[in-house]
């Protein structure tokens, strides 16, 4: 797949399609009793997430938002301005109940494959936890391609992605743990070939299935 064939309305529609499981899924309640699988402190996601600039910082795919407010109230100093981001509106409105009309804070109904509106050049960092791993690998690479627009120089991107690299044309629904087709070298491959460099990358296990899941930052040179 060339990066012009990654952001088109063909992929648009395939994350919108695959989105559709998402919409009143009670996956968001379960989800909230895990957050400590992100943020204590021997996890690699909080000590990659120590190296973003964190000052323009958005959330991609952020569901009900559990893991925006726990930024906005553990390092609400070091965030002038976030945009949580999710292609469902049902997701949107449920953040800014959960949120709350704030002056620093944006939320934003994007197509499912890039940053837009977000503007070139604007975001210090991105981060997406708990949801790239079931995004098909067209969007995936699409939104590598669009993060290198919208990061400023230097900024960083923390992916939380798939590393179950069997059976391309399954749905993800249908692989364990509902992971997408994906593998740590053909991230890497994606993220160099739009031009952004590969800072850290780690293949983890996810419950008990080890190896199953790979966290990668990535820089803007």
């Amino acid at each position: 797949m060339t990066n012009s064939e990654s952001n088109n309305p063909t992929t648009e529609k395939i994350a919108a399609t695959e989105a559709l499981v998402w919409e009143q899924s009670p996956y968001y309640e379960d989800a909230e009793k895990f957050m400590w699988v992100f943020w204590k402190e021997e996890t690699p996601f909080l000590s990659l997430f120590r190296q973003l600039d964190t000052r323009n910082l958005l959330e991609l795919a952020c569901g009900h938002g559990r893991h925006s407010e726990y930024v906005l109230s553990n390092f609400g100093d070091r965030v002038r301005s976030l945009v949580m981001m999710d292609i469902l509106q049902s997701n949107i409105d449920w953040c800014l109940k959960r949120i709350g009309k704030q002056d620093r804070v944006k939320f934003i109904r994007n197509s499912g494959a890039g940053f837009q509106p977000v503007e070139e050049a604007s975001i210090t960092a991105i981060f997406c936890y708990d949801a790239m791993v079931h995004f098909h690998r067209g969007v995936v690479l699409s939104y590598l391609n669009d993060a290198k627009r919208v990061l400023i120089p230097e900024g960083k991107a923390l992916l939380h992605h798939s590393n179950y690299a069997f059976d391309p044309d399954m749905p993800f629904g249908k692989n364990p743990r509902a992971r997408a087709f994906m593998s740590a070298s053909l991230f890497r491959s994606y993220a160099e070939n739009v031009g952004l460099e590969v800072v850290s990358q780690q293949i983890m296990p996810w419950g008990n299935t080890p190896n199953h899941d790979g966290l990668t930052l990535v820089r803007k040179p």
